[in-house]
């Protein structure tokens, strides 16, 4: 539980670190704070392991990481028109790495479900590597995203951090011990501390403008 919420207080940390007043309003910053915590959740999934007693925990929080996910894809399409642009073709590369990362999740989670896993491979072991391969790629796409799109992350070493929690949320662990085994259920942990940040993400933002 500490991990998920250091990772969660850590997004939010390097978003803030250079520019904590600059915004764009309520309803566009409480959507991208809501990116922000999907982020934060996909980085989680990525550094704990989701075999033995943890499948399930592990499972439902890869729901509500997609929940939150589709929250921030639509969370523009359904309260600003004009966003609509930014999803057809000549859209900016960025969009469409944020789209192909939310595809990429969406199979991430559902083949890594029993019924499924075992269709497609017979041995765990080919699974588990596949499955963290597509992890990886669903990062890759999540972060170039944020990265590419320049607001929120307007300064290098904002940039250069960010990076750096990528790779010590996904190697650190292995270079220090083994990976988190998590027994219980950090799902509803994860989206009660979700919305603490994202009220946070945007308040900041615009209680001192």
């Amino acid at each position: 539980m500490q991990r998920l919420l250091l990772t969660l207080l850590s997004v939010l940390f390097v978003t803030l670190i250079a520019t904590p007043t600059l915004g764009a309003g309520w309803l566009w910053d409480t959507g991208n704070g809501v990116g922000f915590v999907a982020f934060a959740g996909l980085l989680y999934l990525g550094r704990s392991e989701g075999s033995g007693k943890n499948q399930q925990a592990h499972q439902l929080l890869g729901f509500a990481v997609l929940g939150v996910t589709t929250t921030h894809a639509y969370w523009f399409l359904l309260f600003d028109a004009a966003v609509i642009e930014y999803i057809k073709p000549g859209a900016p590369v960025y969009m469409w790495a944020g789209i192909l990362g939310f595809i990429l999740l969406t199979v991430l989670i559902f083949t890594g479900l029993p019924e499924y896993r075992l269709r497609l491979h017979k041995r765990y072991a080919i699974f588990k590597y596949w499955h963290r391969g597509l992890a990886f790629a669903t990062i890759a796409g999540a972060g170039y995203h944020i990265v590419a799109s320049g607001f929120y992350l307007s300064i290098s070493f904002q940039v250069v951090l960010f990076v750096m929690l990528i790779i010590a949320a996904l190697f650190g662990d292995q270079l220090i011990t083994r990976r988190e085994v998590e027994t219980r259920q950090p799902s509803a942990m994860y989206l009660v501390a979700g919305v603490l940040c994202v009220w946070l993400f945007a308040g900041i933002r615009n209680f001192s403008i």
